[in-house]
């Protein structure tokens, strides 16, 4: 009997873990959404957005730099406009443009998300997407962020595909 009862306790304990696990994360969840502000715009022409967001940084070469085309050159990170302290930055805006979806897409992703990798530098992932292979980036939060605000990384492919980052 007393074995019986046991049971029911650690079953009780087990589902009730399981329970709040699941709640806590479906709250991180809902607030990381909350959190990141995405927009998807159908366009013919992203041209104006881009010469937009990009005259704010007339002159500044990006702190990163891809090769023009795939397995041609190597990524260049100007280390040498990093600071020696950090600046507190509260986010890192993405502009990037499809031609085959024509579709503009603008994301907001908060520095303290960024913070979460640690360490790790940033991949870009891009076996499924025009941009080509995958590409290792040595290029960590703590460097965006003694880099400051300014332009990370202007990237067009030559399919036109475009990329614009920036921080703030």
């Amino acid at each position: 009997m007393a074995k019986k009862k046991w049971l029911w306790v650690v079953l009780g304990v087990v589902v009730f873990v399981v329970v709040v696990g699941i709640g806590a994360i479906g709250t991180f969840g809902y607030i990381l959404y909350r959190q990141m502000d995405i927009q998807t715009v159908a366009t013919e022409s992203p041209e104006e957005e881009f010469t937009k967001a990009r005259a704010r940084f007339e002159g500044q070469v990006p702190f990163v730099e891809l090769p023009s085309s795939h397995g041609s050159g190597e990524v260049v990170v100007h280390r040498e406009q990093m600071a020696k302290e950090p600046t507190t930055l509260t986010a890192l805006r993405i502009l990037a443009w499809g031609p085959q979806e024509r579709k503009l897409v603008r994301l907001s992703l908060p520095m303290w998300l960024l913070r979460l990798t640690g360490r790790h530098g940033v991949q870009l992932s891009n076996r499924d997407t025009p941009f080509g292979a995958d590409m290792r980036l040595n290029v960590t939060t703590d460097e965006i962020e003694r880099h400051g605000p300014g332009l990370i990384l202007d990237y067009t492919t030559p399919g036109g595909e475009r990329l614009l980052v920036w921080a703030e």
